[in-house]
């Protein structure tokens, strides 16, 4: 879409830059900021200083001309001289850089930048959103689909991404009717992969949530997510919602259960009463329909990762 991405990393020496026209040295005075082949670990080091150090490089190379960084949404718009704008989202891109280093990492930079955006009149690839799920589901629904297909020798796969341990992030298309799964068959039919589809579906995610909007409600000593009855788990895809409730809770990282796709239940680490409260109503899911999991999860630094492993009730205890 932008020509400057073509030229992001024409400062490195190895390049090749033989009948590239140079620019003119500038003068001893100025500071020139450059996108090289060394992305500083100290860049990445959260979402804002990753704005930061964006918005004073990017706009020196081509026809780009503004980035706007909104903290609340946690992306990055760029704008070019043509009027074109293309939206980033910030979060994922800092957990791909910061695992790379070196080119490979400029690489996965340059990737990120260059991707390209669902366009409007693709309407099915306009609603898909990501979901919580646990892996145990893909294998379960996996099983029934070979039954349910018994001719067909290589059945879709779901497309999926692990989100934490037990936890994997599939794709809906989210119609007026119905919800139905992304398979792989699909992403061959849009021409894009996994990782384009996670940043198309995020950017969904941003602009449903915009128009129904997110509640935060309380029971007892710990509090519960209200979004529409149905997407309220995919909150566990917004780093800055966590960090606003991580602020919140004066810097304790918070616990949350989701139990299935329209109840999330959180508190913090150090509410001793309130994790006692949320690990009873995670074990007694016998109402609840849609599980996801009973298990709490610790969310810190972008990631969630397992915090307690809470056991079901059997049936005969409810009974």
């Amino acid at each position: 879409m932008f020509n400057f991405l073509k030229r992001l990393f024409g400062k490195d020496s190895r390049s090749d830059t033989r009948g590239a026209p140079r620019l003119p040295e500038p003068e001893a005075t100025t500071a020139v900021k450059t996108l090289d082949l060394n992305i500083p670990d100290d860049a990445l080091r959260d979402e804002t200083t990753f704005a930061v150090y964006l918005q004073e490089r990017l706009p020196f190379f081509g026809d780009l001309i503004r980035v706007d960084y909104d903290p609340a949404a946690g992306s990055l718009t760029l704008h070019s001289r043509t009027g074109d704008r293309m939206t980033k989202f910030l979060s994922n891109a800092l957990l791909a850089l910061r695992e790379k280093k070196g080119p490979a990492r400029a690489q996965a930079l340059l990737n990120y930048l260059n991707m390209t955006e669902a366009t409007e009149d693709n309407s099915e690839l306009s609603k898909v959103l990501p979901v919580l799920k646990t892996r145990d589901f893909v294998e379960v629904a996996r099983q029934q689909m070979m039954q349910a297909v018994r001719d067909e020798p290589s059945p879709p796969q779901f497309v999926y991404l692990d989100e934490a341990e037990n936890l994997i992030k599939l794709f809906v298309v989210n119609g007026e009717t119905t919800v139905s799964y992304v398979m792989s068959t699909a992403l061959n039919d849009w021409g894009i992969d996994a990782r384009e589809l996670a940043e198309t579906a995020q950017a969904n995610l941003q602009k449903f949530l915009a128009k129904t909007g997110v509640q935060i409600a309380k029971r007892s000593r710990f509090q519960y997510v209200e979004v529409d009855g149905q997407f309220e788990s995919s909150i566990a895809f917004l780093p800055n919602f966590w960090a606003q409730v991580q602020e919140q809770s004066g810097g304790a990282a918070p616990i949350a259960a989701f139990l299935s796709r329209d109840k999330v239940f959180f508190t913090h680490e150090n509410d001793t009463q309130g994790l006692q409260l949320l690990e009873l109503i995670s074990a007694d899911l016998s109402d609840v329909p849609y599980v996801i999991s009973p298990d709490q999860y610790r969310w810190e630094n972008g990631r969630w990762t397992l915090f307690r492993r809470v056991a079901r009730m059997e049936a005969a205890i409810r009974h």
